[in-house]
C-alpha cells in the first residue's frame, strides 16, 4: 500500500491499484465459483458506499463529464478507489473460507511490513539526503514528483518514503501505525524480543518526525487522547494493574527524549516547524483554495450543491489545477455534492460506533487509525489512496466475524 508514488506506471496506475485489482478479481472469481455469497458482504455500510458511487456516476452524467477527459479520469479514480480498496477486501475477507483469525494475522502482518519497510526507507532517505549525499531516493522510479527537496527550517529536507510528498507519507503512517503498534505489542504474531519491537517502534516514530508533517504532530496525539477518554475506565484499570510498568515506561521515554534532545534539539525543531506552518506559502495557498471553495460553492444552483458539478469539477468550470482543493471534504462536496458527502461520513460514523461497542482489544487502535485518517483528510484531497478505505473494510470485517485476536 505504501507505493502510491514509487514504482507507479502512471498518475492513476500504481502498485496498490494493480494488486487491488488482483484481490478484487480473486473475490469475484471465488464468488462465481462458489455460486453463493456471504450476506454480510452487503451490510448496510457497504450498500451505502455503493450508493455513494452511484451518485458519483450520476453527477458525472448530468454535468457532461463524458465530454471531458479529466472528468472521466476522476470518475474512474472514484470507482477504482472504493471498489478496489473497500469492496475488494470485503469480498475477499468474507468469502475466503480460511479461519478468519488466520486472515486477521496475515492482514496485520502485511500492514506491519508495509509500515516497517516504508518508515525504514523514509528514515534512511532523511539521513542520506541531509547528511550523507548518496541520493538513494534517485534510484526509486516515480511517475511524478521525481525531484523533491522541500526545505524545513531552512536547512533540512523532509523525508517522504515511497509517497508523493511528506504529508502523504505521514498520513499513511497515522492510519496504519496504530495497527502496527497493536501487532507488535498486543499480539504474539511477531516472536522476537521486546527490545527489538521497541527499536522498530522508534524507527516508525522517528520517520514521522523527519517528515515534519505538522498535521501528524497535532492529529495523532489528539486521536490517541480521544481514544483514551472514550476508554477511560479501561485506561485507569490498566494503570492500576501495571503501575510500575507505566512509571518505568514514562521515565524511559522522558529520559530518552531528553538525552536525544541534548544532541539534536528535536523539540525545538518541532515547535519551530509548527509555528512556521502558519506563516508560510503553504498556509496562504490553502487559505486561497478554501476561500475559492466557499465563494464558488455558495453561488452554485441548489441542484449542484446537492449533487455536485461532476468529477474534476474545478476543470469542468474552466479553472486550472491551482484552484483544486486540498481537502477531501471540499473536493467531494464540490464534485459529487452534499448528499454524497453525507453518505460517506455516515458510513465512517457507523463503523466507528460499531467499533466502539466491541470488546476486543484491537478496537481502540482501529478508532485511532480511522479518526487520524478522517481528520487528516481535511488537509489532503487524494481520495484514491488505499489506506483509510482499506482500514475501514478491515475494521468492518472484524466487526462481523467472531475470532480471538489476542492469542
Amino acid at each position: 500500500m505504501q507505493f502510491t508514488s514509487a514504482f507507479a506506471i502512471s498518475g492513476t496506475i500504481n502498485l496498490p491499484v494493480i494488486l487491488g485489482t488482483l484481490l478484487f478479481c480473486i473475490g469475484l472469481v471465488n464468488l462465481l465459483y462458489e455460486k453463493r455469497i456471504d450476506k454480510k458482504v452487503f451490510c448496510i455500510e457497504h450498500v451505502l458506499i455503493l450508493i455513494f458511487l452511484f451518485f458519483v456516476l450520476f453527477s458525472y452524467s448530468i454535468n457532461g463529464g463524458i465530454y471531458a477527459a479529466s472528468s472521466t479520469n476522476h470518475l474512474l479514480a472514484y470507482c477504482s478507489s472504493f471498489l478496489l480498496f473497500f469492496t475488494g477486501p470485503l469480498l475477499f475477507l468474507f468469502q475466503v473460507k480460511s479461519d478468519f483469525k488466520l486472515l486477521f494475522k496475515i492482514t496485520l502482518t502485511s500492514i506491519f511490513w508495509c509500515v516497517i519497510l516504508s518508515s525504514s526507507f523514509s528514515l534512511l532517505e532523511f539521513i542520506d539526503t541531509n547528511f550523507i549525499g548518496l541520493n538513494i531516493a534517485a534510484y526509486i522510479p516515480r511517475y511524478a514528483v521525481q525531484e523533491y527537496d522541500p526545505l524545513i527550517l531552512g536547512f533540512l529536507i523532509r523525508s517522504r518514503g515511497f509517497s508523493e510528498e511528506s504529508g502523504h507519507y505521514s498520513f499513511m503512517i497515522g492510519i496504519l501505525g496504530p495497527l502496527t503498534y497493536y501487532y507488535l505489542f498486543k499480539t504474539d504474531f511477531l516472536r522476537v524480543r521486546k527490545v527489538y519491537k521497541i527499536i522498530l517502534l522508534w524507527v516508525i516514530i522517528l520517520s514521522v518526525i523527519t517528515s515534519f508533517s505538522v498535521s501528524s504532530f497535532l492529529i495523532i496525539p489528539l486521536c490517541i487522547f480521544i481514544a483514551v477518554l472514550l476508554n477511560i475506565n479501561k485506561a485507569i484499570m490498566y494503570i492500576k494493574n501495571n503501575y510500575y510498568r507505566v512509571l518505568v515506561t514514562i521515565f524511559t521515554l522522558s529520559t530518552s527524549v531528553i538525552i536525544f534532545n541534548t544532541r539534536i534539539p528535536i523539540l525545538d525543531l518541532l515547535y519551530i516547524t509548527v509555528i512556521q506552518k502558519f506563516d508560510s506559502f503553504s498556509f496562504d495557498d490553502r487559505k486561497f483554495r478554501s476561500d475559492f471553495f466557499q465563494n464558488t460553492f455558495y453561488k452554485l444552483p441548489i441542484e449542484n450543491k446537492l449533487f455536485g458539478v461532476g468529477p474534476s469539477g474545478v476543470k469542468l468550470l474552466g479553472y486550472d489545477d491551482s484552484f483544486t482543493f486540498l481537502s477531501i471534504y471540499q473536493t467531494i462536496t464540490f464534485e459529487i455534492g452534499i448528499v454524497a458527502l453525507c453518505l460517506l461520513l455516515l458510513v465512517i460514523g457507523m463503523i466507528l460506533v460499531k467499533n466502539h461497542f466491541k470488546k476486543k482489544s484491537i478496537y481502540p487502535y482501529f478508532f485511532v487509525s480511522i479518526c487520524t485518517g478522517v481528520i487528516h483528510y481535511n488537509s489532503i484531497s487524494n481520495y484514491w489512496y488505499p489506506f483509510l478505505w482499506f482500514t475501514l473494510a478491515f475494521c468492518l470485517s472484524c466487526n462481523y466475524k467472531s475470532f480471538n485476536a489476542e492469542n
